[in-house]
């Protein structure tokens, strides 16, 4: 007799038949049935043999047709990746402002006690001290977005600071921003109440001139902790290119947290 296949292979593809030497009468063995449990009507001998069942063939049309299917969506998701440039380590954000929605690939920053989402495009800046850039304080930390051959030393157009103050109350946080524009000669364009997760904020937004040019910032006073934990969100960009910014800085600030 031939060498029996396995158990698997007997109950996927198989048939044990006895069939009679000298009638040719064949007998299906069902399972758990023994070779002992038959005997030919004849009388004669009986040969045990393993069948291929009929439904074989289907099987491997399945198996061919899965492997096929399989392969096709490997090439629709290729190509998926290959135009709509995903990264696999980095998030697609969707940040709707005035009716539109913005796809924003960004990376997250998380140090320092608080944690947002930046553009991914955007470098950090590691010389923190630039009192012409944002001030006598330095920020806990500052992106800028790369143009041309400008590194963070140049006078790079668009950017982003954050910094932690030392007040004790929002309305003294704003009372000295508002006497800091003044004095430079920038002009408040709007401000308004808002929240960022949870925390009690001002947006308040500015414009001036420096170098040939109009720039427009949106800034952000955060109230963290009531009475001993306020920061502020300073982005700068010119002012013909802030609308087109705008849904960038908001995915910075309505992703930070304090930790």
């Amino acid at each position: 007799m031939d060498q029996a296949p396995s158990r698997e292979h007997r109950r996927l593809f198989m048939q044990f038949v006895a069939k009679c030497l000298e009638c040719g009468k064949e007998y299906v063995l069902e399972e758990g049935e023994k070779p002992s449990d038959f005997q030919c009507e004849c009388g004669g001998d009986l040969e045990f043999k393993y069948f291929p069942v009929k439904s074989l063939k289907s099987r491997k049309i399945y198996k061919t047709v899965s492997l096929y299917a399989f392969s096709l969506i490997l090439v629709v998701f290729a190509a998926f990746v290959l135009f709509n440039g995903f990264h696999p380590f980095e998030h697609q954000t969707n940040v709707t402002n005035n009716n539109t929605t913005t796809h924003i690939t960004n990376s997250t920053y998380v140090s320092n006690g608080i944690t947002f989402q930046y553009p991914a495009e955007m470098i950090q800046i590691n010389n923190l001290n630039n009192t012409n850039r944002w001030g006598l304080t330095d920020p806990v930390v500052a992106f800028y977005e790369p143009e041309s051959n400008k590194t963070e030393y140049d006078d790079v157009d668009t950017y982003f600071y954050i910094k932690q103050r030392s007040v004790s109350s929002l309305d003294d946080q704003l009372s000295s921003y508002r006497g800091a524009i003044a004095k430079m000669g920038q002009t408040e364009v709007s401000e308004r109440n808002i929240t960022v997760n949870g925390m009690k904020a001002v947006e308040l937004i500015k414009t001036w001139h420096a170098n040939g040019k109009q720039f427009k910032a949106l800034t952000v006073h955060i109230e963290a902790v009531p009475g001993s934990l306020y920061y502020r969100i300073g982005c700068v960009t010119p002012a013909d290119e802030f609308e087109s910014n705008l849904p960038k800085f908001e995915l910075i600030i309505q992703s930070f947290k304090i930790f």
